[in-house]
Parts: structure tokens; C-alpha cells; sequence
């Protein structure tokens, strides 16, 4: 964690709210891009469009933070080779367009199967001086509990004594069903077993499990990122009684500025403009990003992404490593035509 990371938490990070009474954590203020990885023609992954992609993310997509090798990255597909040179290239590229932890954090995804593995990541990102590190249960040997998932947090965690951490929640992929009210309640019950825990991404639609969150932090110690786009409207009311509210979405490479009017719009943690809130057009935007979703979801929505960047004019290369299928001629024509032009109807909807 960087010196001013650690002031921010203490004296209130950068976009919280003006009258909050409360220091949040930086990161829970942040709205991340869930970031795509380019791979070139042969199969390689490559750093050669990240500068423009951090500058496209952070001056055209209002995003101010990266959550990189995750899902959307395709970080379950990479060696750990691979995963140390985008965690290097998206450090060095952040300091090449003249960006820091305090207008761009990086997270990164550092969860594997192999204990050793994991650990070995989690060190290189404290090493490179990345922004938090975050971890999701395992796959293949599940955890039947709280405690069984705390302690293989921990495990990991412990290679990063100085890197905030927020536990990946997607119970979907993951097969973990244990709640995460349950899991910060065991990390929360002994708090030197897990001490640089600081929050979660929640990518699950259970807004009871979420109600629980926001209810048992009364002290808003958590970054609590709503980490599932179809969520975004649902958890204002939480939030309205909290001092921040941040985001993980994987549309924010292209959407970014949608996103950020519809919480603009909603009123957010902003107590004073809630009473304000142009909702109707809130929910307008939100009908949108559904749409590119599920349109998007039909050739993949990493695929779907990764084009519209290559439309963008950010990447050079859509492909995808196996066993993600790669796009036909007629998809893209798809996506150039009914899909990406979804990308710029946000700037007009009112």
C-alpha cells in the first residue's frame, strides 16, 4: 500500500463524500475498470496497448482504478510468467501516462489453486507496489466454511504483510456458497489472523447477503464494491447511509461513463442529492448496460469488450486464449453494428 493510500484512510480518500463524518477506505471510493488482457496473433499476452488503455479508461471512461488478471482478464487462463508481466506492464504503464495510486489504483487478482503459487503472486504485486492484491476461494477443493476460507486468505495474504487485500466473492464461478456476511464475520472475529483485509468485491446478485454487509459495518470499515453491473441500482439504498460507494464492472472498459452517470445521477452515498435524484433517467442508463450485456453475452463478454476496444482504436488484437472461443467475421460485424454503437448512446440518453 502506497504512503498516500494509507493517509487517504486516515484523512479521507480522494471523491468521498464532502460531509462524510466517517474516513472510508481509499478503495472503496474507486470505480474500477474489470480489465481485459490483450493477447497478440500468436497467442502472447502483450503489454503494447496498456498506456492507451489506462489513458482511455482514466480520461474517457471516468475510471479510477484497474482489477486486473481477474475474470474478465482471463487471469485462471495464464501461467504465472504471464501474470508477472501484466502486473509489471500495468505499474509501469500507469507511471508512463503520468498517473499514481492516488488517480488510478491497481488491484490484482493473485488467487490460484496452488497455495504456493498464490503466494508467490501475492509477493511480486507487493514487490511492484500495486494497490491492494484479491483473492477468491477455490475452485476445485471448495470450502465448506467461513473459517476454511479465511484460512486460505490468510495463507496467501500473509506473502503481502503490507498490501491491502479485498476477498473476491463470485460464488458463481467459484462454487463456494458460503456467504460473505459469513466470511468478514470470521475475519473480523480474530483480526491479526487477517490483518490487511479492508473489503470485498461482491459479484453475486444475493441482496440479502449484501444487506447483511452493510448492516453489520457500522463503522464503514469495509470497501465494499458492488462487483456485478446488474446490481449498480440495487445497492444505492444500502449505501445511503454510507460515506462511499464504489464498483468492479467489466462493461467499464467501454461504459465507464455510463456507470459513473448512473450513480451521479442516483444520488449515490450523497445524502443531500438524493432528494435530487433523477432516478428515471437512472434507470434509463442501466437498461442500456443490461442490453450490451446481454447482447454482449451472447459471443462472450470478454470477446464482445476486447472488440470494441480493437473499435475503439485501444487494441490491436481481440484474440482469446483457449478454451474462451475466438470471434467469427460475422460476429464482429455484429458487434460493429448493433453492439459497440451502445458504447456512445450513454453521452446522449436523458
Amino acid at each position: 500500500m502506497t504512503k498516500r493510500l494509507a493517509d487517504d484512510a486516515a484523512t479521507g480518500a480522494p471523491g468521498a463524500s464532502k460531509s462524510a463524518k466517517k474516513a472510508c477506505h481509499p478503495l472503496a471510493t474507486r470505480r474500477f475498470a474489470a480489465v481485459v488482457t490483450e493477447v497478440d496473433e500468436s497467442g502472447n499476452v502483450t503489454m503494447r496497448s496498456t498506456a492507451s488503455y489506462i489513458r482511455y479508461l482514466h480520461e474517457q471512461q471516468n475510471c479510477t482504478a484497474a482489477f486486473i488478471c481477474g475474470t474478465s482478464g482471463e487471469g485462471v487462463s495464464m501461467t504465472s510468467e504471464e501474470r508477472k508481466v501484466v502486473t509489471l506492464g500495468w505499474i509501469a504503464a500507469r507511471a508512463q501516462v503520468g498517473l499514481s495510486s492516488d488517480t488510478f489504483a491497481i488491484v490484482v487478482v493473485v488467487g490460484s489453486e496452488s497455495i504456493k503459487t498464490s503466494r508467490e503472486q501475492a509477493a511480486l504485486c507487493e514487490q511492484a507496489g500495486v494497490d491492494g492484491i484479491s483473492i477468491m476461494a477455490p475452485i476445485f477443493n471448495k470450502p465448506k466454511n467461513a473459517v476454511e476460507v479465511v484460512d486460505f486468505l490468510a495463507e496467501v495474504a500473509a506473502a503481502a504483510p503490507q498490501t491491502p487485500l479485498l476477498y473476491y466473492h463470485i460464488p458463481d464461478r467459484t462454487g463456494c456458497s458460503v456467504p460473505a456476511h459469513s466470511v468478514v464475520q470470521e475475519a473480523w472475529s480474530s483480526p491479526s489472523r487477517l490483518p490487511t483485509f479492508v473489503g470485498l468485491k461482491f459479484s453475486s446478485l444475493d441482496m440479502m447477503d449484501y444487506g447483511f454487509l452493510c448492516n453489520m459495518d457500522t463503522e464503514q470499515k469495509l470497501a465494499l464494491l458492488a462487483g456485478h453491473e446488474a446490481i449498480i441500482l440495487s445497492v444505492i439504498n444500502f449505501h445511503a447511509q454510507r460515506d462511499a460507494l464504489g464498483f468492479v464492472g467489466v462493461t467499464a472498459s467501454v461504459l465507464g461513463h455510463v456507470l459513473h452517470r448512473i450513480n451521479d445521477l442516483a444520488g449515490l452515498h450523497n445524502k443531500e442529492a438524493v432528494s435530487q435524484a433523477d432516478m428515471q433517467t437512472a434507470c434509463k442508463l442501466h437498461a442500456l448496460v443490461l442490453t450490451f450485456m446481454k447482447r454482449g453475452s451472447e459471443f462472450g463478454w470478454a470477446q464482445t469488450i476486447k472488440h470494441c476496444l480493437v473499435l475503439a482504436g485501444v487494441f490491436q488484437s481481440d484474440k482469446m486464449w483457449a478454451p474462451m472461443k475466438q470471434l467469427t467475421d460475422e460476429q464482429r460485424n455484429i458487434i460493429a453494428t448493433d453492439i459497440f454503437p451502445m458504447t456512445k448512446n450513454g453521452y446522449q440518453t436523458s
